[in-house]
């Protein structure tokens, strides 16, 4: 297996997951951690429906380290989606092995402030990103595959909107 993506998007699997990432990857795979879905079979079930012919595995963002070393015995790829940084924080301290996370769609919500036009961050989704970062996680917003990766340095901190 090889993990194609772990990607940040509050609406975890849509059209531009399944269409542009999925397909530009080559995913056969998306796995969801999330707290909430892996609680609600519907949400679930939603999230099968709209993936295509994609496999669609969710579950709780504790089991994410134990989920990718089961994933690295598979064949093809896989794309790890979360629903905030602070999800991908508590992914990583329970042992995840994640290299690099794409941001890819934070969306406005009460708190957050604008950074990229799909891109919106309070404090608390800040601190959780440098606390990654603190850990070797290379951090980069992209909303799609055709865009530029923008690193950290270039949005992160408050007042540096790219």
């Amino acid at each position: 297996m090889s993990l194609a993506l772990a990607r940040v998007d509050d609406r975890l699997v849509h059209g531009q997951v399944v269409l542009a990432w999925a397909g530009t990857l080559k995913a056969q795979r998306l796995m969801v951690a999330d707290d909430a879905a892996a609680r609600a079979d519907w949400e679930r079930q939603l999230m099968q429906a709209s993936a295509g012919d994609l496999e669609v595995q969710v579950f709780a963002v504790a089991e994410t380290a134990v989920r990718l070393r089961e994933e690295s015995a598979r064949t093809g790829t896989a794309i790890l989606l979360l629903r905030s940084p602070r999800a991908a924080l508590a992914a990583v301290e329970a042992g995840a092995q994640i290299h690099e996370l794409n941001l890819g769609g934070l969306h406005h919500a009460p708190g957050r402030e604008p950074v990229l036009d799909y891109l919106y961050l309070n404090d608390d989704d800040r601190a959780a990103l440098r606390a990654l970062a603190a850990r070797g996680v290379r951090i980069v917003a992209r909303d799609l595959p055709s865009s530029r990766a923008l690193p950290a340095a270039e949005w992160l901190e408050p007042g540096s909107v790219a």
